[in-house]
């Protein structure tokens, strides 16, 4: 079951990122700019955050496994798309429908641990699920570079529409459902309104939100820009962009391992405080390389793995604190969590695709900015608030 739920909370993520090392070249096949490729990560973000919010109520009103199905086959349909487009165009509508389908994975991966966990035990398997959400975004462009030196970028929407493929056939056949009461007014806007006002006027729910999403946020943020750096500022290949992720990788396997061993001495709020001078330590690092033009492998990668152990700590923790106390929605409170996490990503690689001028002072600078801005909810809305009762 959780190995199933990490491929499942992987697809998104995987998705995101695999195509990276070839921007440079669909920009030259499809004879656009490298700021129109970058729209087809902005898009795929929007699509995925929109999608979690709709998947959340579908699941909470008709159960996860049926929505997971037809969210699988949305996915499969999109990347068909993609690896058929022949024009710029064609390919952000494909990614847009790619990212609906994607979306469904990681809100009822979330929801269906939440159905079937308590609270430690919550963090413990998101802890190892998490780690799907930094291990895919880099393990993916170290496939999605040789798939461009041995093909071509179509090849890469082949191998995920396979792989969405494959998932579709195992949930159909061993999945069970999870959900054991749906809520048969859980589509009712009425309702719908009602539960997401609920999440938003809790002051835990909202801080745990915040620090998870800048966390998970930055790291889109990140890979919105390192392909052009990488590639084109440092000149490697595509397959060796694809293996500096590795070193990121490693950072949020141990900041993960360290979460998973600690979490029930220390506690969540202890560990994510733990996790916030990583990220702060990290974008001061990367800021302070970029303004003094320093532009290496080692300058770029190493403040990000600072910032990927972060949130190694951060993300579990974050995400079994702030939907713990909502088991009757856990759906829609999965999706809105889940929503926040892309739309600060959004927001965030927009940001660099329009204002960066090819260095990464504009991606360092936001990631201070979400640090700042993370830390400063969290701490208020939840570390000063410890024992008092919330609504």
């Amino acid at each position: 079951m959780t190995l199933l739920l990490t491929a499942i909370t992987a697809l998104g993520t995987l998705t995101m990122s695999m195509y990276a090392p070839s921007m440079p070249n669909i920009a030259r096949a499809l004879s656009t700019t490298p700021g129109m490729v970058q729209l087809t990560w902005s898009v795929y973000l929007i699509g995925f955050a929109i999608g979690q919010l709709v998947y959340g109520p579908l699941s909470d009103r008709f159960g996860r496994r049926r929505v997971l199905i037809a969210g699988l086959v949305v996915f499969i349909a999109g990347s068909v798309g993609c690896g058929l487009a022949n024009d710029i165009e064609s390919l952000i509508g494909a990614r847009l429908v790619q990212a609906l389908g994607a979306a469904v994975g990681p809100v009822l991966g979330r929801a269906m641990v939440r159905d079937i966990h308590t609270r430690e035990q919550a963090a413990r398997v998101l802890s190892f699920i998490g780690m799907a959400l930094a291990v895919a975004p880099a393990v993916a462009p170290v496939l999605g570079g040789y798939l461009q030196v041995w093909f071509d970028w179509h090849a890469i929407f082949a191998v995920l529409g396979g792989f969405g493929l494959t998932l579709l056939v195992v949930v159909a056949w061993r999945l069970p459902e999870t959900n054991a009461a749906p809520d048969h007014d859980a589509l009712r806007p009425s309702r719908i309104l009602a539960n997401y006002g609920q999440l938003f006027r809790n002051p835990g729910y909202v801080g745990y939100m915040a620090i998870g999403s800048v966390a998970l946020g930055g790291l889109f943020t990140f890979h919105a820009a390192a392909p052009f750096v990488f590639i084109g500022l440092i000149g490697l290949t595509p397959e060796q962009y694809g293996w500096t992720s590795g070193v990121t990788v490693l950072g949020y396997l141990i900041g993960g391992i360290f979460a998973n061993r600690l979490v029930e001495r220390l506690g969540l709020d202890r560990m994510i405080l733990i996790s916030t001078t990583l990220l702060f330590g990290g974008a001061v690092l990367m800021l302070a390389f970029s303004l003094n033009h320093i532009v290496t492998i080692a300058s770029v990668i190493g403040p990000m793995a600072l910032w990927t152990m972060g949130m190694g700590i951060a993300l579990p923790n974050s995400m079994a604190g702030a939907l713990s106390p909502f088991p009757h929605i856990a759906g829609a409170a999965s999706a809105l969590m889940g929503f926040m996490q892309m739309a600060v990503g959004t927001v965030g690689s927009v940001i660099v695709a329009n204002t960066g001028d090819g260095s990464m002072v504009t991606p360092a600078a936001m990631l201070l900015i979400l640090a700042l801005a993370g830390t400063t909810l969290y701490w208020r809305l939840v570390w000063c608030r410890r024992g008092v009762v919330m609504p």
